[in-house]
């Protein structure tokens, strides 16, 4: 009989030893919700002028397993067509949870965070957790890249100290 706990801890093992070897991670912002530190002005779908405007947590640094960036499918052209990057990243559960993101298991309140990867900002625009075995195993996120000096006027824009997305050091030691 396969012991499921037992299993999942192994996979999540070797995944972690893989992210230290040549693994990356995404910097993560909460949304504060309306009334909570927002403001927001619906009808014209942006964060209302002043001291104000949508406002995020400080980030949070995720590992992740693996990062797909998805290229704009159409070209810039002179006409004015600005592309706009697609991204996906699939994160281990279990690690989404331990770095203190508020109700991993839930995917409306994620709907209106941001996350930051390769120095540009995301708005999430799907988030599903996955698999059962006994507990929730993954995270998928899929997100939009955002011109922050473009679509934020208003808004209190997350800031990025320091890059975290780097290339390892050293190469893994192949046996």
């Amino acid at each position: 009989m396969v012991d499921l706990r037992a299993e999942l801890s192994l996979i999540n093992k070797h995944i972690r030893q893989h992210g230290r070897e040549a693994g990356e991670s995404i910097l993560w912002y909460e949304f504060l919700p309306l009334g909570e530190g927002s403001t927001y002005n619906d009808i014209y779908d942006e964060g209302a002028p002043g001291p104000t405007g949508r406002s995020y947590l400080p980030g949070i640094v995720i590992p992740t397993i693996y990062v797909e960036e998805i290229e704009d499918e159409f070209t810039a052209k002179e006409e004015g067509r600005q592309p706009t990057q697609n991204i996906k990243v699939t994160m281990l559960y279990q690690d989404v949870l331990r770095s203190g993101l508020k109700d991993p298991w839930e995917y409306q309140p994620r709907l209106n965070d941001m996350l930051v990867y390769d120095g540009r900002y995301y708005r999430v625009n799907n988030y599903i957790v996955r698999g059962r075995a006994p507990s929730d195993v993954l995270v998928v996120v899929q997100g939009y890249e955002v011109y922050v000096e473009q679509d934020m006027m208003w808004d209190n824009v997350p800031v990025v100290a320091t890059p975290t997305n780097r290339f390892p050091s050293t190469f893994p030691v192949v046996p």
